[in-house]
């Protein structure tokens, strides 16, 4: 059986680095950090290094508290709501900012990117093609 999927748009990266690193932009307000992430579909949560949190502005400590189990231990994260924004696509989420300044880390989790998205992936060519989860999937 075949299946027919439409994207909205088709973001290009170098399948030769480790990972899949996506340039995203935080906003609130005037306020903006941008750096990339590493789209990582094993993460339940987006989480980006504390320091990008500190140039929005924020109390980190001052957010939703979650503790973060790994295959190597835990820490714990601060969640804040911004607007997420990837190429053409916005999203108002929340993410977590790391307690530790030494957390260098930037991931696209479950929640607060990949539930808000559909994506196809062809690794070996670099090509992730991407839409938002309520634009129709085909065309009639």
């Amino acid at each position: 059986m075949n299946y027919l999927l439409n994207f909205f748009d088709l973001l290009e990266y170098d399948p030769g680095e480790a990972g899949i690193q996506l340039p995203i932009v935080l906003h609130v307000g005037q306020r903006f950090a941008s750096f990339d992430a590493k789209l990582d579909t094993g993460a339940s949560h987006c989480i980006f290094a504390r320091t990008y949190g500190e140039e929005l502005g924020f109390d980190i400590e001052a957010g939703y508290s979650l503790t973060v189990s790994t295959a190597t231990g835990y820490f714990i994260a601060y969640g804040h709501y911004v607007t997420l924004s990837l190429k053409d696509f916005t999203f108002d989420v929340m993410v977590y900012l790391a307690r530790d300044h030494a957390f260098n880390r930037n991931v696209l989790g479950r929640h607060g990117f990949l539930n808000l998205v559909r994506l196809g992936l062809i690794d070996y060519d670099g090509k992730l093609f991407l839409s938002r989860r309520d634009e129709p999937d085909s065309e009639g």
